[in-house]
């Protein structure tokens, strides 16, 4: 295992380092070990805290006309001292005097204290992008946890890695103990306590083993992971079956993270080559020691849609599945089945014997008809209007398709039709 991240080290990461930090505070201590990162914004961040986090703050409540920011910037850093933070960055931009001058005289008032145990105080001297830092923090925290380099970008994430490893362990035999469980989301960054809603994100096309996934899953989990982090949803982020991320998301709101996730995408798809890729959405929220089989009822669904989607024109997904960029097993249906037999042996005497009233001059007609008595019933007045005919014609087009069949055009007869006409429009005999 290798040595903690002291806050010295962070200081020379690049995505820290580019904002010029300057230490308020001087006398601080710099070996200070990091065990997290968190982007905060509430005014007394202490009880959100477990000790040992740089906290990453632009002081939001500390507005320019408050007449108490010397006061309330004193409470800010006890209560940081108090938890044991291991410092405080702060982000200022120049329409705030009043807030930069307040941190100046707060920081030189804690110097007169000589106590090299309280809380550093940082400021940083150019724009910065919080996400990025935590970002880069978080692969080096969880490299050096796991005794790890720091992994190229073609190669799965630290974080991501970690989170794999709890999810296999999770799902060997025995499971884990709960404290076990509890303090390894702990020192991946998850809440206490938390209850997660299961998401699984599939590649197209991608079948084969886990780790041979041609570069592109774990590309796909790194920008997921991103996209979770700039929203400031909780999430872990690993990866499961073939072309698959499993995704557990302990706070937030899962259509925000696909439409997040998407806008990446598109803005990034110009300059790097990013899988297609379908969502499915589990039923949650659930504890961690239930998310193996869960994810895993998960990922058939994404399968299922995933193959849905390759093989039937857009214009046929749900309009809720467009609207929230995920798919459930609600939206699948009895197609979400259909689909995995579609090329099966035994669905090609099916289709040969069931889809032969279809065929010839009045196949349309036949079609017409058995889609219409599906969505109305026994009706017939109603069927008749909706096929724009005459009753009699009704009852004529009704007589000639039941002799074809040889029995009566209801019950499981509509049913086995409907079932040959689903498989037929999957198969692409349509």
């Amino acid at each position: 295992m290798s040595d903690p991240l002291t806050l010295h080290e962070a200081l020379q990461l690049e995505p820290i380092s580019t904002g010029s930090p300057e230490l308020l505070t001087p006398s601080a201590r710099m070996d200070r070990s990091i065990r997290w990162v968190h982007i905060i914004g509430q005014e007394l961040p202490g009880n959100m805290l477990q000790g040992g986090e740089l906290v990453l703050s632009t002081l939001p409540r500390l507005r320019e006309d408050r007449d108490d920011l010397v006061p309330a910037l004193h409470g800010y850093m006890a209560d940081l001292d108090g938890i044991g933070a291991a410092a405080l960055a702060i982000e200022v931009l120049q329409d705030r005097p009043r807030l930069r001058s307040a941190l100046q005289q707060v920081a030189a008032e804690r110097e007169t204290v000589e106590d090299p145990e309280l809380t550093p105080l940082l400021l940083f001297r150019r724009i910065v992008r919080f996400v990025e830092i935590t970002e880069a923090l978080h692969r080096q925290l969880v490299s050096r946890q796991l005794g790890l380099a720091e992994a190229p970008s073609s190669a799965w994430d630290p974080i991501v890695s970690a989170t794999t490893n709890l999810f296999d362990d999770l799902a060997s035999p025995g499971g884990l103990p709960q404290e076990e469980i509890f303090d390894r989301a702990k020192a991946l960054g998850m809440p206490a306590g938390a209850r997660y809603t299961p998401m699984v994100f599939r590649i197209h096309g991608v079948h084969g083993p886990r780790d041979t996934a041609d570069g592109q899953a774990p590309f796909l989990a790194a920008l997921i992971r991103s996209s979770a982090s700039s929203l400031r949803f909780p999430a872990l982020v690993g990866s499961g079956g073939a072309g698959e991320i499993w995704v557990l998301l302990a706070h937030g709101v899962p259509q925000k993270l696909c439409t997040g996730l998407r806008q990446e995408v598109v803005r990034r798809r110009n300059q790097e080559i990013i899988p297609r890729y379908t969502v499915a959405l589990g039923t949650g929220p659930i504890a961690l020691p239930e998310s193996p089989e869960t994810l895993g009822t998960t990922a058939r669904i994404a399968a299922s849609a995933a193959e849905l989607m390759q093989r039937s024109p857009m214009g046929s997904i749900p309009s809720q599945v467009s609207q929230c960029g995920f798919w459930t097993a609600a939206d699948l249906g009895l197609t979400g089945l259909l689909v995995h037999l579609a090329d099966s042996p035994h669905a090609a005497w099916f289709l040969d014997h069931h889809l032969a009233p279809f065929r010839g001059a009045e196949g349309e007609q036949m079609r017409q008809l058995v889609l219409a008595s599906l969505a109305i019933g026994n009706n017939k007045a109603e069927l008749a209007r909706t096929l724009g005919v005459s009753r009699p014609t009704l009852y004529a087009r009704i007589s000639r398709l039941e002799r074809t069949l040889g029995r009566r055009l209801d019950g499981e007869t509509l049913t086995t039709l409907h079932i040959a006409l689903l498989l037929e429009g999957l198969t692409g005999q349509a």
